[in-house]
């Protein structure tokens, strides 16, 4: 059955409320901000332990022919 009522909400909700838009621009913006402030926390020494652990992985997926081996870490 059609209901008026639901679809008129969804429309007010996707085209008549910018106050909706401006809280998702709010949010996505709090959260570049989050993403930005943690990737400049990151130092050296993390990335280089991340490297040598992704050489790590990458040579144990080749030993197991890209099958599962995370037992093996």
């Amino acid at each position: 059955m059609y209901q008026v009522g639901k679809e008129t909400k969804y429309l007010q909700m996707m085209h008549g409320q910018p106050s909706i838009k401006k809280k998702i621009f709010e949010k996505f913006r709090i959260l570049k901000m989050t993403i930005t402030r943690a990737i400049e926390e990151v130092n050296e020494r993390t990335i280089r332990k991340v490297a040598r652990n992704m050489v790590k992985r990458v040579d144990k997926c080749i030993e197991m022919n890209g099958h599962h081996f995370q037992h093996l870490l």
